[in-house]
């Protein structure tokens, strides 16, 4: 054997050596370039998606700082504090009505004729009580009709003058633009001169020379001629006269003198409140005369008592509130951006006040999510672990791509299959006799918090499935076999030397679920039942079925009917950056979540 023979060869195969070249460049460098240019591509798509959010959602702040003026200004706020005692009463009218239908109710089940029934509920006590307490705010609510009328009069002036003021600003720059020697008329320009020339007509249909003149300027403009010094001069006659008449149609509003009109007569209003009193508790003392013969009824017009009894101790800080309210009182840009982030009330389209409060959507994504995460979490990391660790290869491959196969599905089909199937399913079942014990049960709401928490846990699973799978797969072999050499079962090796390992991966794969699911817009539009409340958490298990609204549900629902630039056109963008940023925070915790368990294995 020559020495030739004993030396290695080299190894390296022959196609490695070979290099594209493309104008200058070879194949690595091309594709260091393309993937290169993608990731360029999808950061400034993420910027300009940031930026336009930023754009369009930067004014709300200081366009609903003004609508907040207005709502002090025109006095509003002041009746909605007045109207604060007319809804508590309402309240507890719907509770004493509420005792009167339990009542008719209980005859019925006793066997009484409906005769009889008449006879007791109708009785001269009963009408004293039933109807008498709801006679007794009709004052109340006279006098808050008045002001509220005094105070919506106001309020659609200050609308009316700030429209006028903008127009007249368009008007000012208008002239200012044509004024200019040099400016050339577009399109547009001929178009608005030819409308003011008509609508000059019909005001001066009787000046013929006029006419004449403003026929001959509209076949001069239709044909496209070019704009003499005199043309110039008509067009801006006809600006500054629209100006004129404009400015015009404002109506200063003194507020000193205007709100008076809404918060005089307030020693009348307190004389209502204590008239209102009086009448109530002499309704009360006939309640004393009813015989329910029904200890549950008897226990419910106590009730009703002590809640009457809080009315009347509520009374005098009511009164201090009214004394108190001052309409000088500034209304700054924080005010607007705390109502935003803490506000209970979701109202557009109110002929009082428009309120944009996120509470109740963000309350409604948290808790969908929460329910869709007690579902899919357990089912798609243990359907990883098991598929991973304990199946046999024929159920890997039926399990894993139909598991898989769920993330196709569009989501606007799983949305139906909510509507028509789940939800009618899930009321169904809460109608039957055995779970009648259930305190929620039945369940009047076919779309609610539960049947859309379980179709985004259905969209989330291959979502969790996949990463932990994957994440559960990338664990090295060697831990595994050690485990199993020293005695360990396969049970106690997955659950104690896997999974821990794998942990930061599971977890990432859960919080990205999460993101899944926060973002989700179609199913919550679909099946959610589009509620806009807080849910009533003090009702237990039941807030799960309780109707919601989500922050991606209401800009699905209401972006195509708003005007653009509008304060509810910037809310819905308010909205949208709350979300972005959201899930921003969730996929940097994921990012973060995986760094720190990947140095303390490290």
């Amino acid at each position: 054997m020559s020495k030739e023979d004993l030396q290695p060869k080299d190894t390296q195969p022959e196609f490695s050596k070979r290099r594209v070249i493309v104008f200058g460049k070879d194949s690595d460098s091309i594709i260091k370039g393309f993937f290169g240019c993608t990731a360029t591509v999808a950061i400034v798509v993420l910027f300009l998606i940031t930026l336009f959010l930023i754009k369009e959602g930067s004014g709300f702040v200081g366009q609903y700082q003004k609508s907040l003026k207005q709502y002090r200004l025109s006095g509003l706020e002041y009746v909605d504090i007045l109207k604060e005692r007319r809804e508590d009463h309402t309240a507890l009218m719907r509770y004493l009505s509420d005792i009167r239908a339990e009542w008719i109710d209980l005859l019925k089940e006793e066997g009484f004729p409906h005769k009889a029934i008449s006879q007791k509920v109708m009785s001269p006590v009963s009408k004293k009580v039933f109807l008498g307490y709801s006679r007794t705010s009709s004052d109340l609510r006279k006098f808050i009709k008045e002001k509220m009328d005094a105070a919506i009069e106001i309020r659609d002036q200050l609308i009316t003058n700030d429209n006028l003021e903008e127009t007249l600003n368009n008007y000012a720059k208008k002239i200012a633009l044509v004024e200019k020697s040099s400016l050339q008329f577009s399109d547009e320009d001929r178009a608005e001169f030819i409308l003011k020339l008509k609508d000059d007509l019909r005001k001066n249909s009787s000046d013929l020379i006029k006419a004449e003149v403003n026929n001959q300027l509209i076949a001069d403009l239709n044909s496209g001629i070019a704009l003499d010094t005199t043309s110039r001069e008509i067009y801006l006659r006809l600006l500054r006269d629209e100006f004129l008449r404009t400015e015009s149609r404002i109506q200063p509003v003194v507020f000193e003198q205007s709100i008076l009109q809404v918060t005089n007569e307030k020693d009348r209003y307190f004389q209502i409140l204590d008239q209102l009193e009086v009448d109530m508790r002499a309704v009360l003392n006939q309640a004393d005369l009813i015989e329910f013969n029904n200890r549950d009824l008897e226990n419910r017009l106590n009730r009703f008592k002590e809640l009457n009894e809080l009315f009347f101790e509520s009374m005098p800080e009511h009164k201090k509130l009214v004394k108190a309210w001052d309409q000088s009182k500034e209304v700054p840009l924080s005010l607007s951006l705390g109502a935003f982030l803490t506000g209970k009330d979701w109202v557009t389209a109110s002929d009082q006040q428009d309120w944009y409060g996120i509470l109740p959507l963000l309350s409604g994504s948290l808790i969908i999510s929460f329910v869709a995460l007690c579902i899919a979490v357990p089912l798609g990391v243990g359907a990883a672990i098991y598929t991973n660790q304990f199946s046999k290869p024929l159920e890997q491959n039926l399990i894993k791509p139909y598991i898989e196969f769920i993330s196709a599905v569009p989501s606007v089909v799983i949305g139906f299959f909510g509507v028509v199937v789940l939800g009618e399913a899930i009321r169904t079942l809460s109608q039957l006799d055995v779970l009648a014990w259930v305190p929620f049960f039945p369940i009047q709401e076919r779309l609610n918090t539960l049947t859309a928490g379980f179709l985004l846990a259905l969209m989330a699973i291959p979502t969790i499935y996949t990463l932990a799978e994957d994440a559960i797969n990338n664990i090295p072999k060697h831990l595994k076999e050690a485990s199993l050499a020293i005695g360990a079962t396969p049970l106690q090796t997955t659950f104690r030397v896997i999974v821990p390992s794998a942990l930061s991966g599971i977890i990432s794969a859960i919080m990205l679920g999460f993101g899944r699911v926060i973002g989700e817009t179609m199913v919550v539009l679909l099946c959610a039942g589009n509620r806009i409340k807080i849910p009533e958490f003090s009702d237990g298990l039941g807030v799960f079925f309780q109707p919601v609204h989500t922050m991606t549900g209401i800009i699905a629902q209401e972006m195509g009917e708003v005007v653009r630039g509008s304060v509810h056109y910037r809310a819905l963008f308010m909205v949208g950056i709350v979300l972005f940023i959201a899930s921003l925070i969730i996929n940097i915790s994921a990012q973060y979540v995986v760094k720190k368990y990947n140095k303390m294995e490290n």
